[in-house]
């Protein structure tokens, strides 16, 4: 009986120890934030500050509903190494629905695009989405965006993107080279102030 006991405590203790392994180690602390894509191929990792917070506002002028982040990269002078970004649509955010910047909503009768997308890499170059290509129709527009919010509850909302921007952008210029975001993901606290 006592060797039973034993060999029993044993298998348990083995059971607890190799469960709470590798698959905990690899998830992101319930606590942590982050924002993570793929520019040109390079992997980039943006980590909120304590109180950094997507904002979910209502813009009653326009009536539309506005998700908006700005995050600091390492380093960042404030006008290098920072993303940025609002997303705004005509009714609350939902889990499951794609948000693409191409497809236009009314802000007082006006055509605007859906995001508003903002990168600068280390460097301090500046790259934007920010043309709605129906209000440009003698212009090749590529600016593109599309948001998924993959989670939305009353503290956090976790999503992914993707992004074509244009720049380097100058206070002189528009350049023409592209940046590619992909296999972007977010988790962030969140900050609700819609009615």
């Amino acid at each position: 009986m006592k060797k039973s006991l034993v060999v029993l405590s044993l298998l348990l203790g083995v059971v607890v120890f190799t469960g709470c392994s590798s698959d905990a180690e690899d998830q992101p602390s319930v606590q942590e934030g982050y924002i993570r894509f793929k520019s040109d191929g390079v992997s980039r990792e943006f980590i909120p500050g304590p109180f950094d917070r997507m904002g979910f506002s209502f813009d009653a002028n326009g009536s539309i509903f506005n998700a908006g982040v700005q995050v600091l990269g390492p380093g960042s002078t404030g006008t290098s190494n920072f993303i940025q970004f609002t997303i705004r649509n005509e009714s609350p955010f939902a889990e499951g629905v794609d948000y693409d910047m191409q497809d236009a909503i009314l802000y007082q009768g006006v055509p605007v695009t859906r995001i508003l997308f903002t990168y600068s890499d280390e460097e301090g170059q500046l790259y934007n989405a920010v043309l709605l290509e129906e209000n440009f129709p003698l212009l090749v527009v590529k600016d593109n965006a599309i948001f998924r919010f993959t989670s939305i509850t009353d503290e956090w909302v976790e999503g992914t993107f993707s992004a074509l921007l244009t720049g380097p952008v100058t206070n002189l210029s528009v350049g023409n080279q592209e940046r590619r975001l992909t296999e972007g993901q977010f988790r962030m606290k969140l900050l609700d102030q819609t009615p």
